[in-house]
């Protein structure tokens, strides 16, 4: 029987910890992901049926604790509040339990059940830790359910720790100094809780408290800071750390792991200033040429077994209407464009970029390359977007929103939209490392290199605002699970099956139409100042820049649409593949992209952004239209 009533449960953890992919693991299909009203902090929603319990999960931002009050800690306590859950799910890394503890004994102190996630014990096993979780349970006064989210073990202990939690009363509290509990203990004889005295003497904030309370707090705070020479939430922050550390040893053994030296070795190779760097170049090369050579591959199957048994044979068979016919060609076209040009390349990228995220490697290639990032103003961690940005803009501009200040927002941005997504790696591979040498398509990235060092240079000293550090969490080295690969695949895949594909095909219609009514012909020429003259490309190429603007990769395919051929060879010369793909790859982002800048930075900002690289784009293509001829008729 289905139960009347949900068990509200907030999950609540550190980043990196596993906390999505436990949540993921937990209600499966049917999440629903938006924004917490009046902030751009996202959360997920996701319900579950297990026996007669019904749980209404919410998957919460990462947090490190609940006291310095940036937007995702905001969040939190914002949802605690108003949102009143049931049961807090604390999910903590096994391989980082003191510092996980902090937030852990935060939460206990709140008047919420809390359930804990001891999670990654896997991983934690082949470092060579071991947790007593019973002992571990009995020190915190709540349940402590080992699991891992990678594997899905444990999820059935959870389940039913959610039927039987314990009291909140019964939960561990942390020993603060004698003063600062002499102090909780005054003004829970006022009628405040303990957790409630607890934030008040932490931050002050006394809005909407009596007087009587806003004065005891004020005096309090001020005998705390005078009689310690400190300030208050300093001193609460270092008993909290003393209990979480306390804590740890007592739970923790550490015994010899075979693969221990192994796995530090190659964490010592993959951050070494002389290494590291050699393997990240390694690794992007390598990640190149896969994509080039397997989505080559895929390439031609597909478009040749397309052309040979759909294309040739409808299109010889159909007698209909002139109008009906070009219609018919142009769909199927787009069909081929789509699965013969999309799919292969990007679909491998996802997948390669699935194995770096899962492996642990970007937080490394990040560490690596924080002393570079300083000299351009920016903390490592931007790196991570900018890496992100080789699969997909949208979701790299999204990530920026984890940086601390706003001139560290706009400038990632930027950058962002210079590197080339898997949408423009199509284009370059497609167009110019198959038709005029990979080597030409690898010189397109290290342009882009270039372009990107020296606008990072040029904005990190214009853009005004707060320069400021950042700890970046180190996530543990780990084998990739094949089904997280192929989820997150899928997940980033889904939007070009469901949204870029339908509209690919229904582009490709509307173009057939537009080119036999002779519209594309007057626009085309309308742009040929642009395109053929200062460009040096085809009058046709106006329609797919045009049409690149919905979609990188739709610059492509409506290239091979307007050529009428997907052979560009036979259309263009090596010079203009190539001057088209640096365009492309440059100029203003996709509309995607775009609507996301907005959402993060705002529209003044995305539109400078915006302007910025057209500017960019039309610059250096032409440029390099204009010069080469001349450099190859001296030689």
């Amino acid at each position: 029987m289905r139960p009347e009533k949900a068990l509200k449960v907030a999950l609540i953890g550190n980043p990196s910890v596993g906390k999505s992919t436990l949540f993921s693991r937990l209600t499966g299909i049917g999440v629903l992901i938006s924004n917490y009203p009046g902030t751009t902090m996202e959360v997920a929603h996701g319900r579950v049926v297990h026996d007669d319990i019904l749980l209404d999960l919410t998957d919460l931002p990462g947090i490190y604790s609940l006291d310095t009050l940036n937007p995702e800690e905001k969040t939190v306590l914002n949802y605690l509040k108003e949102e009143k859950p049931d049961i807090i799910l604390n999910v903590i890394d096994s391989t980082r339990l003191e510092r996980n503890l902090y937030l852990t004994l935060e939460l206990l102190e709140l008047d919420t059940p809390v359930i804990v996630a001891l999670n990654m014990v896997d991983e934690a096993a082949m470092i060579g830790i071991q947790i007593d979780h019973e002992q571990f349970a009995g020190l915190l006064g709540t349940a402590v359910i080992p699991t891992s989210a990678q594997k899905g073990t444990g999820l059935e202990e959870l389940m039913h720790a959610f039927r039987t939690p314990h009291a909140a009363d019964g939960q561990r509290h942390v020993r603060y100094d004698r003063h600062v509990e002499s102090y909780i203990e005054q003004l829970k004889a006022m009628g405040l809780r303990r957790n409630e005295a607890v934030l008040l003497l932490s931050h002050g904030n006394t809005e909407g408290r009596s007087e009587d309370i806003a004065t005891a707090v004020a005096i309090m705070r001020d005998e705390i800071t005078s009689s310690h020479e400190a300030p208050v939430l300093e001193i609460l922050a270092g008993n909290r750390y003393s209990e979480a550390g306390l804590i740890a040893r007592s739970v923790m053994r550490h015994k010899p792991a075979s693969q221990m030296s192994l796995r530090e070795r190659i964490d010592d190779l993959l951050v070494s200033p002389l290494w590291g760097f050699a393997i990240l170049a390694a690794i992007m090369l390598a990640m190149l040429l896969t994509v080039f050579f397997v989505g080559g591959f895929l390439e031609e199957l597909i478009v040749g077994t397309f052309d040979q048994y759909i294309l040739q044979p409808v299109t010889a068979a159909l007698s209909a209407h002139p109008l009906i016919q070009v219609i018919v060609e142009y769909t199927l076209i787009g069909v081929q464009a789509g699965f013969g040009i999309v799919v292969p390349y990007i679909m491998t990228f996802y997948v390669l970029m699935a194995l770096l995220e899962n492996s642990g490697y970007l937080t490394r290639a990040a560490f690596l390359l924080d002393e570079i990032m300083h000299r351009f103003k920016l903390h490592g961690r931007a790196m991570i977007p900018m890496i992100l940005g080789f699969g997909c803009s949208v979701p790299a501009i999204m990530s920026t929103k984890a940086l601390q200040t706003r001139r560290e927002r706009i400038v990632t941005s930027t950058l962002v939209c210079l590197v080339p997504c898997s949408a423009r790696s199509i284009v370059i591979l497609d167009l110019v490392a198959s038709f005029v040498s990979i080597w030409a398509g690898l010189s397109i990235y290290v342009l882009m290199l270039i372009i990107a060092v020296v606008v990072a240079w040029l904005l990190g000293r214009i853009v005004k605002g707060e320069e400021m550090g950042l700890v970046l969490e180190m996530v543990p080295l780990r084998v990739p699970g094949v089904k997280d690969v192929v989820e997150k695949t899928w997940m980033q895949m889904k939007e070009f099956i469901y949204v870029a594909f339908p509209l690919l095909i229904a582009g490709s219609a509307v173009l057939g139409v537009l080119q036999y009514v002779g519209f594309l012909d007057l626009m085309n020429s309308l742009l040929s100042p642009i395109t053929t003259g200062w460009l040096g490309l085809p009058d046709f190429t106006a329609t797919a820049l045009i049409f690149g603007i919905l979609r990188k990769e739709m610059a492509l395919e409506t290239l091979a649409i307007m050529a009428g051929t997907a052979n560009f060879s036979l259309a263009m010369t090596p010079l203009q593949m190539y001057v088209f793909a640096v365009f492309t790859t440059i100029y203003m982002p996709c509309i995607a992209s775009i609507a996301m800048l907005k959402r993060v930075l705002g529209w003044k900002d995305t539109a400078w952004i915006t302007l910025l690289t057209v500017v960019l784009a039309l610059l250096v293509s032409g440029l390099i239209a204009q010069i080469v001829p001349v450099i190859m008729s001296l030689l």
